[in-house]
């Protein structure tokens, strides 16, 4: 069990690769608090936790408020003697009815913009601000990023908020080396998730596309005591058959 008597923070946590992560990371000992906004996704989360042996709580939090995620943190604090693994896994690339994907950039509303934004980059920024206090050294901070073939054209929101968490991984690792408390960031491409089944479906193939057990499986590797001495780093995971 790597991660007996640890407890960890999970965003996204309510479908694809935070699901995934919260599942792998409960079956080796883990308490995993759950976070996202879909209740009945939280809830399917939390019994598949709980038939890989582990257990967990579960969070309505909008990551786009602030205030939501101060009131939440304020509450883990207080419930919790100590988080010793926290993963930012929430973004914002679609929504129910399409892709944020193939779109100039004029043609983004402001709100699609700012949330992607808010829940891209400032959610991670501001939970981990709110957290740190209550890590120890040896704890561990992983991000999700994400890797574009073809650059930022049609996806520049998104493109932004990914690419800028590498920056504040690197930026946190700094910060935090004295501390003792490692922080690095995966960057996969591409992963099928629900979603990318729905929007990519030509894409999605397991020949084509990674699963989100391969992602949770690195970020097991990245919150055990075996990457203690890898800090700052930007790991990109790509399905072994794709040769680009």
């Amino acid at each position: 069990m790597k991660l007996k008597n640890k407890t960890a923070v999970i965003t996204g946590a309510s479908t694809g690769i935070g699901r995934a992560i919260a599942v792998k990371l409960a079956s080796e000992g883990a308490k995993t608090i759950l976070l996202a906004r879909s209740k009945d996704g939280l809830e399917k989360t939390l019994k598949l936790v709980e038939q890989a042996g582990g257990e967990g709580k579960i969070f309505c939090v909008d990551l786009r408020s602030v205030d939501e995620i101060k009131k939440f943190a304020q509450n883990i604090k207080e419930s919790e003697d100590e988080i010793d693994i926290l993963v930012n896994v929430a973004g914002i690339w679609h929504s129910k009815e399409k892709a944020f994907s193939g779109i100039e950039f004029a043609d983004y509303s402001t709100d699609e913009i700012l949330d992607t934004y808010a829940v891209g980059l400032t959610a991670p920024t501001i939970l981990s601000h709110e957290l740190v206090p209550s890590m120890k050294q040896g704890s561990k901070i992983i991000n999700i990023s994400g890797t574009f073939e073809g650059g930022a054209k049609g996806w520049l929101p998104y493109f932004v908020s990914k690419k800028t968490i590498e920056d504040l991984t690197v930026a946190l690792s700094h910060e935090l080396r004295n501390q003792q408390i490692q922080v690095n960031c995966i960057s996969p491409s591409d992963v099928a998730t629900e979603a990318y089944k729905k929007f990519f479906p030509e894409d999605a193939t397991p020949d084509n596309a990674l699963q989100p057990e391969d992602v949770a499986s690195l970020t097991l590797f990245l919150a055990s005591k075996e990457a203690d001495h890898i800090t700052g780093q930007i790991i990109v995971i790509k399905q072994k058959n794709v040769k680009n």
